[in-house]
């Protein structure tokens, strides 16, 4: 039998054991539900690296953890020190009162654990406010890396690029101040409660109720500090406010225009002083008894901000600008002209007069004869139909995207339509895992006709058609006809395994073929396996036996989800086009660079873009800076800068 001494260390054990099962199923918990995160992470990793671009993956990952790191040390180092100052200031007698039995347990619970209960509150709430600043990533980038544009807006004079490259960030920072110093000043106030320092009155027996101040003056001295940081923090976003005029959309344009130049400027302008007398009386405060002067503060920054912010600025537009638009806004709409044209690079654009005299000679039809020849026959957007009717072979190619380009055909630059027939996974003849992964893996050659001719059944003049290709023009010739990557084109496959992937169906039987090309990522480690696994949601890639140890997995192949993916800061056109250079079909896209936050031009108006389009967002500046070339056999993906003078994508590039 043991003795009684014993049984206070068994149960303490049994209080460790239990924590620590706690903690592990914790752990466990939080482990499993991030697999998959972790999987795709990790698998991003090994897909960056494989096409030499880790160090935009590396580069976009090190400014979100920077951003992260900075805003978490920088909120957690600003509650630490308001927690340590509130517990320095706590009184060391208090006073009694109703709420006196709450703060005697808390003090009692805390002990001596006070140090230890300020670093984690401080981490908690700094997790919170910091992690989800690394969303910020590409503001804080173009911050580190502005460029000048080498125009001024008329307003305030400042470059363009203080718009673009500075004025967001440093609102986001603003904003982030004001509202983590509203946390701070709220968990702080708690603070002074749980240490005695704020008293609640009222309440309670005579003998219970307090006979102190209710505030003491060491806690409204700290208090009014924090108030006087929120009001200074106030101040520089009205600071910061007067420039986002200029992307006002007010009046009848966009820009700083009447109402916002002659009422909102001014009232921003007032209200800014306001806030920085409230830091001097909210200073001046803490010497003084009661808080008169902190609520004179706030009540005239509230109505200030009421009726001269908001009420006067829009008097003045319902009744003095609307009735005299024309003539108020003439100004501002020839600065909105300007922006604007500067904006959409339409500076240069000069305007030629033709005179349609109808006097055309059978001369002139002579001297433009190559110009008639190509005079094209062909809608690209309905021959997409015949192509399929005539070309696609098998149920499981798909035709929906002619391109046209111009190819020496016959030794004359000709218009050419030209399209792929890419791999429908869902339409192969069988539906098993190995089939759709393995098996059929990619689409098969090119097809081609004339723009401007027709056969003698009124038929597309084919110049590339069939399986395998026959092309009838040497500029059309392709060396790698197997398209592996091209549009619309989702999930994986594997190459390299045990199974034969299929290449194309003959008269004389199936062909057979084994991929190697450029692209592609290791499949042959059980941990590479398990990734995909868990990035896909399919345990298929790991317990299939038909892969071998060079194995290698293809994933985006669709050409779009490509190249935005290697390039998120960029805009990309929803028609990628295929062209032949040097024997392999390549795959152009666009790219731009857009911002909308280019000072008083007008937004575009995308509407009747497509709806997956790239640029079928909010946008006032935009550039055609780049081309990304995507060879659809190999997989690898090529940017070209077309315009060093776009200050976007010279920071970019930086």
């Amino acid at each position: 039998m043991r003795r009684p001494g014993d049984l206070p260390r068994r149960t303490r054990n049994v209080g460790r054991w239990r924590v620590i099962l706690i903690v592990a199923v914790v752990a466990f918990v939080l482990l499993a539900t991030s697999l998959r995160g972790i999987a795709s992470f990790y698998t991003d990793l090994l897909w960056f690296d494989s096409l030499g671009y880790r160090g935009v993956f590396t580069g976009v990952l090190g400014a979100k953890v920077e951003l992260a790191v900075i805003f978490t040390l920088l909120f957690f180092g600003m509650l630490w020190v308001n927690l340590f100052v509130a517990d320095r200031i706590a009184p060391r007698f208090r006073s009694a009162g109703p709420d006196e039995e709450i703060i005697e347990r808390y003090q009692e619970l805390l002990g001596d654990r006070a140090g230890l209960v300020r670093i984690a509150v401080s981490a908690l709430f700094a997790l919170i406010a910091g992690v989800g600043v690394s969303g910020q990533w590409q503001n804080w980038l173009l911050f580190t890396h502005a460029e000048s544009f080498g125009t001024k807006d008329p307003l305030f004079h400042k470059d363009a690029g203080f718009y673009i490259f500075r004025l967001p960030f440093m609102s986001f920072v603003v904003n982030w101040l004001f509202a983590g110093i509203v946390i701070i000043l709220i968990i702080t106030v708690v603070a002074h409660y749980l240490n005695g320092g704020i008293r609640v009155q009222g309440g309670g027996t005579p003998r219970t109720q307090s006979v102190g101040p209710r505030v003491t003056p060491q806690v409204k001295a700290h208090v009014s500090v924090l108030l006087a940081l929120l009001a200074l923090v106030k101040a520089g976003g009205y600071w910061l406010d007067r420039y986002q005029l200029t992307l006002s959309t007010r009046g009848t344009v966009n820009g700083a225009t009447y109402t916002d130049v002659k009422a909102q400027l001014p009232a921003i302008e007032l209200l800014l002083l306001i806030s920085l007398a409230a830091v001097v009386l909210f200073i001046v405060n803490i010497r003084r008894r009661g808080w008169v002067l902190p609520v004179l503060a706030v009540g005239l920054w509230g109505f200030v901000a009421v009726v001269v912010g908001t009420i006067y600025p829009a008097l003045i537009q319902r009744f003095q600008v609307q009735p005299n638009e024309s003539s108020k806004e003439r100004p501002y709409i020839a600065r909105n002209i300007a922006a604007t044209r500067a904006a959409m690079n339409l500076g240069s654009v000069t305007t030629t007069p033709f005179a349609n005299n109808n006097s055309l000679t059978a001369p002139d039809l002579v001297a433009n004869k190559a110009t008639l020849s190509n005079i094209r026959l062909w809608d690209p957007g309905q021959i997409s139909v015949d192509f399929q009717r005539l070309q696609g072979v098998k149920t499981y190619y798909r035709i929906d995207n002619v391109t046209v380009d111009r190819y020496q055909i016959g030794g004359q630059l000709t218009q050419v339509l030209l399209a792929g027939r890419d791999l429908l996974t869902s339409a192969v003849p069988q539906s098993s895992w190995e089939a759709r992964h393995l098996t059929y893996t990619h689409g098969y050659g090119i097809v081609a006709a004339p723009g401007n001719a027709k056969d003698d059944n009124g038929l597309p003049a084919f110049l590339a058609r069939d399986i395998p290709t026959n092309s009838t023009e040497p500029s059309l010739n392709v060396d790698q006809p197997k398209l592996y990557f091209g549009e619309n084109q989702s999930g994986y496959v594997i190459v390299n395994t045990k199974r034969q992937e299929i290449d194309y169906e003959a008269d004389s039987g199936t062909k057979f073929t084994a991929y190697n090309g450029a692209d592609g990522i290791s499949v042959g480690n059980i941990l590479n396996k398990a990734a995909f696994a868990l990035r896909f949601g399919d345990i298929n890639p790991l317990i299939s036996g038909n892969l071998q140890g060079d194995s290698r997995i293809l994933i985006r192949r669709d050409v779009r989800d490509r190249v935005q993916s290697l390039a998120p800061f960029l805009s990309f056109d929803a028609d990628p086009y295929l062209v032949i250079v040097g024997g392999k079909p390549q795959w152009i896209l666009d790219g731009y660079t857009t911002t909308s936050r280019y000072p008083y031009a007008q937004k575009a108006d995308n509407s009747a873009l497509a709806d997956d389009s790239g640029l079928n967002h909010g946008f006032n500046y935009v550039r055609n800076s780049v081309k990304a070339v995507v060879d659809a056999y190999n997989g690898t993906v090529t940017f070209y800068v077309i315009d060093q003078t776009d200050p976007m994508i010279r920071s970019y590039e930086k």
